[in-house]
């Protein structure tokens, strides 16, 4: 079964769209493939912009926390360098990217919306959050790298620093978001905000969006060549097991509490 799926218009927009419903989990394996398949996108000239979506509820709901705590330090290296690699691709990607949130968009989940160039919101009830600190979890370069430019100081505090969650309202609001739209309408209109990305002049805007992101793409390449990445030794330790297995047991107890 496809982890991802791509479809690619006539008029040179790709569909991106993760494809492990409900939450469309993160691993190693997922993002080496999104990396692999962007750099794909990249040299495909026919390609002029593309959209990333995901099936399900969810947008992503960013790492496994039933899995990720067990890894051992070969999985976590494993693992820093995909979280680095992949999103240091889609920042730097050299294309206009939008992203369709379709749902909760957690952690890792809103750090991949926040690769993208522009990000659309679907209005239903759904949680926007990066949970790391709740969950015991330092970022390694790349994912702090892009929350800290993409948001406003006051938006990256609550949301790094304190971990809150908010929803789609207040994503907008923040402008963690640039749109909010009906959830029907969510794919259709992203795809047309790519078709009018698009019509930017290519080279001007590959050649501008690496110079607008320059400082933190230096940070980012230097994370993934292995240097300035603190991640790399030991990175998920007893803090993490024990915050990560509170968080299990408290989702549990809302959803046994709502059956």
């Amino acid at each position: 079964m496809s982890i991802l799926k791509l479809s690619i218009a006539e008029d040179g927009i790709a569909v991106v769209t993760l494809a492990s419903p409900p939450m469309n989990p993160m691993d190693a394996v997922l993002l080496e493939k999104l990396a692999n398949l962007f750099e794909g996108l990249a040299a495909d000239r026919a390609v002029r912009a593309a959209v990333i979506a995901a099936d399900g509820p969810a947008f992503s709901a960013g790492l496994d926390l039933k899995t990720t705590p067990g890894l051992d330090r070969l999985g976590q290296r494993r693992l820093v360098d995909a979280l680095n690699d992949c999103f240091g691709t889609l920042y730097a990607w050299p294309k206009p990217l939008v992203a369709a949130v379709n749902g909760h968009a957690i952690a890792g989940g809103l750090i991949l919306a926040l690769c993208a160039d522009w990000r659309i919101v679907a209005d239903v009830a759904l949680q926007i959050s990066l949970a790391e600190v709740r969950v015991g979890v330092t970022y390694p370069v790349a994912p702090l790298a892009i929350a800290r430019r993409e948001l406003a100081p006051s938006a990256a505090r609550r949301l790094i620093l304190l971990g809150e969650t908010i929803d789609a309202a207040l994503a907008e609001a923040f402008a963690v978001m640039d749109e909010r739209v009906p959830a029907e309408v969510l794919l259709a209109r992203a795809i047309a905000q790519a078709e009018r990305h698009a019509m930017l002049p290519p080279q001007a805007f590959a050649t501008t969006k690496r110079e607008l992101r320059a400082a933190e793409l230096e940070r980012i390449d230097a994370a993934r060549a292995g240097h300035g990445e603190p991640r790399l030794a030991a990175w998920l330790g007893e803090e993490m097991r024990r915050a990560s297995a509170a968080v299990l047991r408290a989702s549990s107890a809302v959803v046994r509490g709502a059956a």
